[in-house]
């Protein structure tokens, strides 16, 4: 089966050049004429595309689409994940609810909080009635397209509380129907589940203290079901990492923000991001795996690949490897044998779970062929991996 592809742009927080009089809360004006090649991360991602001809399977969006719940610019971002859709090629938007674009602190009496998102048309989250009545009604969908499972969540579904609009949540109700719905549901080849906050900690940098309330018992839920990859928003730190749990835990990507203001200690490491995941069942065992391709947005200079510049979340990275560091890099020695040089694109070739290693376990696999084998890793001018050869002898 061939790896499904997802497009994902996260915290767009899209909003009227009017609430940015100093233009420094905003990077994605949605009334201005800002589709100069550069002018924004939105008209530079269509240029990305052309440039490298990109395409995805599914457009994904884990909310906060604009910016203090404006309804204006709510419209705006929906047309243009549709737009993008088009430009890609893609069977279908699959996107969620962020705390932003639920109007949950205006005045008790202009409106409902949710008032804006039901409106949008399409309809949203999806197009499909029925689904997105379910998303409304119980906080949450689950679709089959192609060999793809979506379980889309809904954290801001209690944000019309207000002593509840500092944390996403998952009910004890809507838990116990997932795990009912999956159940009837049987396998799926590809499992991915959508949702706006954090369903773990996200300890770097002291950004996880607005955790999903039952996050874990959500990600315990995915894992009784099968093998998950989790998207989320929110925190504007990109990241990827393998859930607690002993039996099948789901790999967690955060993405960052795709043209939300980076601020405090989090702007000396991180930009804005667009990814790009391939996700496919690998090897006898059908295991869960994939790569992340990511680029950042730099005003004037459009999106582009960043090589290591992040070393913790580099432009190309992986999940799905969860065997021992040292069977690997004894396995990619073995590969090397006595060769001076081998390209690292030949290396995923003979060992392809090099590519579906997570940033740390990645560093681990490299540190374990220096230390325990002898072997020279030569980086590229970005800093990543791109040869590999027994180190001569002295």
């Amino acid at each position: 089966m061939p790896p499904i592809k997802l497009a994902i742009l996260s915290d767009l927080h899209a909003a009227p050049k009017a609430s940015d009089p100093k233009g420094t809360e905003v990077r994605l004006y949605s009334d201005a004429d800002m589709f100069g090649t550069h002018d924004s991360p939105l008209s530079s991602l269509h240029e990305l595309i052309r440039r490298d001809r990109l395409t995805a399977d599914f457009v994904v969006c884990p909310g906060d689409m604009t910016n203090r719940a404006d309804g204006g610019a709510l419209r705006f971002v929906w047309a243009e994940l549709h737009k993008l859709k088009e430009m890609l090629g893609a069977k279908e938007v699959i996107a969620t609810v962020g705390n932003h674009d639920v109007n949950s602190r205006g005045r008790e009496d202009e409106t409902f909080p949710r008032e804006s998102l039901m409106r949008l048309s399409p309809r949203f989250p999806i197009a499909d009635g029925a689904l997105a009545d379910h998303f409304w009604a119980h906080g949450y969908y689950i679709t089959t397209i192609g060999t793809t499972r979506f379980l889309v969540l809904n954290s801001c579904w209690l944000h019309e509380h207000r002593d509840q609009l500092e944390l996403g949540a998952i009910t004890e109700y809507s838990l116990e129907k997932i795990r009912r719905d999956l159940a009837a549901c049987g396998p799926a080849e590809i499992s991915v589940a959508v949702c706006h906050h954090h369903p773990h900690v996200h300890s770097e940098l002291r950004l996880g203290n607005d955790i999903m309330s039952n996050g874990q018992a959500f990600l315990d839920a995915l894992a009784d079901a099968g093998m998950w990859l989790v998207i989320h928003g929110h925190k504007h730190h990109p990241k990827i990492e393998t859930a607690k749990g002993d039996l099948q835990p789901p790999i967690v990507l955060a993405c960052g923000s795709f043209s939300g203001r980076i601020e405090g200690a989090n702007a000396t490491v991180s930009r804005n991001y667009f990814h790009v995941v391939e996700a496919k069942c690998f090897g006898d065992d059908k295991e869960l795996c994939g790569t992340v391709e990511s680029w950042q947005w730099l005003s004037g200079l459009g999106w582009d690949s960043y090589g290591n510049a992040n070393n913790a979340f580099p432009s190309r990275s992986g999940f799905g490897y969860n065997g021992g560091i040292k069977p690997l890099a004894r396995a990619v020695a073995q590969s090397v044998g006595s060769s001076p040089l081998v390209r690292w694109s030949d290396m995923l070739l003979q060992q392809p779970h090099l590519a579906h290693l997570t940033p740390k376990r990645l560093n681990a696999v490299l540190q374990a062929l220096r230390d325990d084998h002898n072997i020279n890793i030569n980086c590229s001018d970005s800093g990543l991996p791109s040869e590999l050869g027994l180190r001569s002898k002295e």
